[in-house]
């Protein structure tokens, strides 16, 4: 313990020595003086001043970005696609106001040489679909209509900007999957 506060003692005197050392002069900036072209102009207007060209180097090629075709890195993903389908709110019915994934299959019927399927919403209504239907938030369309299942196909905007087609699958019996 004895030892601890002896080292302690030195550590915090030498830290005090070096704290105390002479600072260097501080060197005063001398009063830059006038040249004519400053002193004839009035108070309130900037002489022009001409800009020298600058020689380029030899062997150096000069770069410039072409952003054509690109999405601009400083916009956030997020708010675009949220951009996006917020102009697309226009919902005409109720199937467009939920997620695809969020639907549950009720049953399919098989009439008039065509399927129909009952999908149940997370509010609780049902609602009967058949192929082509439009649904979900992203204007997804039923492409198709089996026995056992319902494919969903969403075309949703990728990191890039571009819209990629995103096919669902909703089936009958979750134990399936």
């Amino acid at each position: 313990m004895k030892t601890f506060v002896n080292i302690l003692t030195v550590i915090i005197l030498a830290s005090v020595l070096v704290a105390c050392k002479d600072k260097p002069e501080v060197k005063r900036a001398q009063p830059v003086k006038k040249s004519p072209a400053q002193t004839n102009t009035p108070k309130g207007t900037v002489p022009a001043v001409t800009p020298k060209p600058k020689k380029a180097k030899k062997g150096i090629e000069s770069i410039t970005y072409n952003p054509e075709g690109r999405r601009d890195p400083f916009l956030s993903i997020i708010v675009l696609t949220k951009q996006k389908v917020e102009k697309k709110k226009k919902t005409v019915n109720p199937l467009e106001n939920y997620d695809v994934t969020d639907f549950r299959l009720l049953g399919v019927v098989y009439a008039d040489n065509d399927y129909y399927a009952s999908v149940i919403l997370p509010d609780g209504k049902a609602y009967t679909i058949k192929k082509g239907t439009t649904l979900g938030l992203y204007g997804g369309k039923v492409i198709d209509i089996k026995s056992d299942a319902v494919v969903v196909r969403e075309y949703i905007v990728d990191y890039r900007g571009q819209l990629m087609p995103k096919d669902t699958v909703l089936k009958l019996r979750k134990e399936e999957e």
